[in-house]
Parts: C-alpha cells; sequence; structure tokens
C-alpha cells in the first residue's frame, strides 16, 4: 500500500501529470475569486480549504482527482456555506506554474545567454497557453551568476537581471491571457 502524503489524492492535471494538491494555491485561488466577488481580505479562504482538504482526506475514496472534480468539490464547499457568489466567480483551479532559471541557466551553458533566452522562451510556454493563476519563476540570481559566469555581482550581473525580468514581463504582457495572473520571479 502506499500512503498518499498529507492523506491526499494526487491533482491530475489537464496534460496528464500528477502533482500534489497545494492548500497554499487553491486558497490563492480563493482569495481572488472572493475579491472579485467585493469580498477584500476573505477570512474564509483558509477554512473552505481546511474544509475541502479533510473531505479528501477522510471521504474521497480515489487516489487521483481531476482539475475539474476538485473545483466542484469547492464549489459546493463555497455554496453549502452560502457564498453561491465567490463560487461563481471562481476560475479553473489549476495550480500554479513553477520555473526554475537556474536549471535552464545549467541547461544552456556557461555564458550562453543566447541559448539561455531560447529555452526560456520555449520553458514559458505552457504558462502562456494554460489557464494558470500563478507564475513562480525562481532562481534568478544563480541563474545570472551562471550566465555570466561571476563569483561576486557585477554591473554586468544587474543588466543581465534586468533583461531577463524585463524579458518575462514582456511575454506575459503580449500573451492573449483569458484572465489575470500573478507573476513572482524571484
Amino acid at each position: 500500500m502506499i500512503a498518499l502524503r498529507d492523506s491526499l489524492p494526487l491533482l491530475r492535471q489537464r496534460n496528464g501529470e500528477c502533482v500534489a494538491i497545494r492548500q497554499d494555491w487553491l486558497c490563492l485561488c480563493l482569495y481572488r475569486a472572493a475579491d472579485r466577488a467585493g469580498y477584500n481580505r476573505w477570512w474564509l479562504a483558509e477554512h473552505v480549504v481546511a474544509s475541502v482538504a479533510v473531505f479528501l482526506s477522510t471521504t474521497y475514496e480515489r487516489n487521483v482527482i481531476t482539475v475539474r472534480e476538485l473545483r466542484e468539490i469547492v464549489l459546493a464547499a463555497l455554496q453549502a456555506i452560502g457564498y453561491a457568489e465567490v463560487a461563481l466567480r471562481l476560475d479553473a483551479v489549476v495550480p500554479p506554474f513553477e520555473l526554475s532559471l537556474s536549471e535552464i541557466a545549467e541547461e544552456a551553458g556557461l555564458g550562453y545567454e543566447l541559448a539561455f533566452f531560447r529555452l526560456l522562451e520555449e520553458r514559458i510556454q505552457p504558462a502562456l497557453s494554460d489557464r494558470a493563476c500563478a507564475v513562480s519563476i525562481n532562481g534568478l540570481q544563480l541563474c545570472v551568476r551562471k550566465l555570466q559566469s561571476a563569483k561576486t555581482w557585477s554591473r554586468d550581473c544587474t543588466r543581465l537581471r534586468s533583461e531577463i525580468v524585463n524579458f518575462l514581463r514582456g511575454r506575459f504582457q503580449q500573451a492573449d491571457l483569458k484572465s489575470e495572473i500573478i507573476l513572482t520571479i524571484r
């Protein structure tokens, strides 16, 4: 028998990949829906997510749940507590898209900025085409140091860091996104 983390089923994404259900992103989806419904800093989001987690760990019998099924469970919880207006504004509960810039820099090779930007363009395409509500891009400092082959930070590092951030912001601004995305670059 295999024990699932936190006794929660795995979430099967649209591409077929199974990932752990992250309660923090589910909470973020609820905060965004509540904000659109007129509830600023909605205090019940964490409680709804906790209730859904308890349901999934104690009552849900399968080891895998689809994004659609998870959304239906969250909607039912919202309607049961009288917040149908939040349920109406809940987008798909797609997990955040995560990307490591330092891994891309490693793959591109030391000093190969052009190869890095080509790989970065390829890797962010799923975030631009899917309905992710949050995109987390990390490893910026390490990435810049790898590409610059620098042990200490320099003006060239600052320039490259700005280029990468501007490149990412530009790609997300140009994309025809269906909903607002929270972009975090660290």
